[in-house]
């Protein structure tokens, strides 16, 4: 509809749409003539690279060989699944990919929900129960899925849950598959907890260059492993199917990647300029939401808001809305609003709940981006950059409270 003209809101694509810093666009420029096979798990400069800034982030020390790098997190995500025996235990809701590699991997998968009436915090006592049913009904869940800042929620878990999710995990000897490709998008006045600080033997985390430096067609994916004798198991694996498949991460890619970990203070400082104008528009969003009374979870970080409409399923129903995917159709219909189902999340789809992305809202084109870019960095208050550079946003805004204001009648 976009490409034959329409004019849609585009609340559904998730990819961060911030100009390429120009110190990464140097380093890709001057790795360009570098066209040689590398080794499947990364130069070693990379991962020494990536090492320390972890190291750092994390305030865990981590060795460049406990690192591997591939073509996005997805392959290293694909290729640690089907390195590990036994099925996954996901999330319910979480992000589309990890149900899709389980099934490419012939791994079975066990949802557990969150605790939606508490802002989706990870409920232990469910996640218990979906692992003893899952057991008793012959399955073998060995891995579980945990992503915070989370998508398609939007919120990060603290550290109480990560304790807990941790310690259960250590009892029942299962791997924790830690997604923190959002981290470094974690709004201020919230806190980042990985995994691995409490469950360094069987934990695995998974990161990358896409969302915090809005590189997702670049396809840099990073994985850290435990550094016993579990984790050089799963190296050996990992080497033996990226090199069957993808051979390397390409060449000057690398480069790109050793200049985005190099603790360079203009990068960091862009990282977080990007991080805070995601918040200011995500939490706009919220905050309207909020207002005009739809239930949804504060974003702790990333630039995702989950969104329950179950409150007017009576009312919806007589517009023929039954399901989440109805309620998306009749947004893309009616109001040219585009949305994500709450199914294509694994949730139930009676619970009508969207996910809205704020991510290309007035940043539709490389040129808009770049002017909420200079708008931002010229100083001006929260207040006047949204109510002055964000049209867009305002007018999906404004949709989606005429489509409630239609509801309520």
């Amino acid at each position: 509809m976009w490409k034959q003209g329409e004019d849609i809101l585009h609340a559904a694509f998730g990819e961060s749409r911030f100009p390429v810093h120009p110190d990464l666009s140097k380093a890709l420029n001057n790795g360009i003539s570098n066209r040689s096979y590398l080794s499947s798990l990364g130069t070693k400069r990379l991962r020494a690279k990536i090492a320390h800034y972890y190291t750092k982030k994390l305030n865990k020390k981590i060795s460049y060989d406990q690192v591997i790098v591939g073509i996005g997190s997805k392959s290293l995500l694909y290729s640690i699944i089907k390195a590990i025996d036994g099925d996954l235990l996901l999330p319910k809701p979480s992000w589309v990919s990890y149900s899709s590699i389980a099934t490419m991997c012939n791994r079975g998968i066990t949802r557990f929900d969150l605790d939606k009436d508490n802002g989706y915090k990870l409920n232990i006592e469910s996640l218990n129960n979906a692992y003893g049913s899952a057991k008793m009904n012959g399955s073998n869940p060995s891995m579980l899925v945990l992503n915070s800042p989370n998508n398609p929620v939007g919120n990060s878990f603290c550290r109480s849950d990560i304790e807990l999710a941790t310690s259960w995990s250590k009892e029942n000897s299962i791997t924790v598959l830690s997604d923190e490709i959002y981290s470094l998008i974690t709004f201020k006045g919230n806190s980042h907890h990985t995994p691995l600080s409490y469950y360094p033997d069987k934990t695995i985390i998974f990161s990358g260059l896409s969302k915090h430096l809005s590189l997702g067609g670049w396809r840099l994916g990073v994985a850290i492993l435990p550094r016993n004798s579990f984790g050089k198991q799963l190296i050996s694996k990992f080497e033996s199917i990226a090199g069957s498949i993808w051979s390397c991460v390409p060449a000057p890619f690398q480069v790109v990647g050793e200049t985005a970990f190099s603790d360079n203070k203009s990068i960091e400082d862009y990282i977080n300029v990007c991080a805070n104008i995601h918040r200011i528009r995500t939490h706009f969003i919220y905050d309207h939401f909020q207002d005009i009374g739809i239930d949804c979870p504060r974003p702790a970080g990333g630039f995702y808001i989950y969104a329950s409409f179950k409150k007017w399923s009576d009312r919806l129903s007589k517009k023929g809305i039954i399901s989440c995917t109805s309620l998306s159709e009749y947004l893309l219909d009616k109001y040219k609003i585009a949305t994500l189902p709450g199914s294509v999340f694994g949730d139930d789809p009676e619970n009508l709940c969207l996910r809205i992305s704020s991510s290309y809202l007035d940043m539709e084109t490389d040129e808009a981006a770049q002017k909420i870019l200079d708008n931002y960095n010229d100083g001006a208050d929260e207040k006047s950059f949204i109510n002055d550079h964000h049209p867009r946003l305002k007018l999906f805004l404004s949709k989606m409270t005429d489509f409630l204001n239609t509801v309520n009648k």
